[in-house]
């Protein structure tokens, strides 16, 4: 009798099946661009994908893990438009030009904000209890890649007097939680102070005070270095 002949994958196995995980996720994507993240549930994706539900759960371990592998997207978008940023001049410069283009990204997709903080609100440890480790790898990636010319700037500028700074790989991602914060801010509108009598009252909040603030926090973060006195 002859030995069983091991399983081969047909050629383009591999291929079709990154196609149809692209496919699922710019479904995912463009639902989550109309509609927002928190009304998106897995039947809408599988809707907008023109495919069952269960292929879906075939390529994804549910939501989150969709939510891990759309940033992927959203951030390789954002790499391009860091890219066209000319990487010359002073580094306190370029940190400001990419800092106020990533809030500017943060307006232009509202969903990228909702997925971010969702992702960063989970300790590494949970967020691996429900997506596997190769979607937290590429999503850590993409997200290290984009932080990569901050930190590189940040190191430059300190190296070369512009500036002082403290650790610049946790002042890059200091900078980043906090502008997706200050991006939800400004999606939302509105902030609340309290009235006499400690009745609450909302205020508005316009884009252009987020952005004043973003500048502030760059300039916060970017410390000039004091000038010795001459003894």
């Amino acid at each position: 009798m002859a030995a069983p002949r091991p399983a081969v994958r047909r050629p383009g196995a591999a291929a079709r099946r990154r196609d149809r995980e692209r496919e699922i996720l710019d479904a995912t994507r463009a639902l989550f661009d109309e509609r927002g993240v928190h009304d998106a549930q897995i039947e809408d994706v599988a809707r907008e994908a023109g495919l069952n539900r269960a292929i879906i759960y075939r390529h994804f371990s549910g939501k989150d893990e969709l939510f891990a592998l759309t940033i992927v997207g959203y951030v390789e978008d954002l790499m391009a438009e860091f890219a066209a940023i000319e990487d010359d001049g002073p580094a306190a410069s370029q940190i400001l030009a990419l800092t106020e283009t990533f809030l500017d990204f943060c307006l232009r997709y509202p969903a990228f904000i909702d997925i971010s903080m969702t992702m960063l609100r989970q300790p590494g440890t949970e967020l691996l209890e429900r997506i596997s480790e190769a979607a937290m790898l590429r999503m850590g990636r993409a997200v290290a890649e984009a932080l990569h010319r901050p930190v590189e700037l940040l190191r430059r500028g300190a190296a070369d007097g512009e500036f002082a700074i403290g650790d610049p790989d946790y002042d890059a991602n200091a900078m980043y939680v906090q502008i997706l914060g200050l991006a939800h801010l400004a999606r939302v509108g509105n902030g609340i102070r309290e009235l006499p009598g400690g009745m609450p009252w909302f205020f508005p909040v316009s884009p252009t005070q987020v952005r004043e603030t973003v500048r502030s926090l760059v300039a916060a973060t970017l410390r000039p270095i004091q000038a010795q006195p001459v003894r």
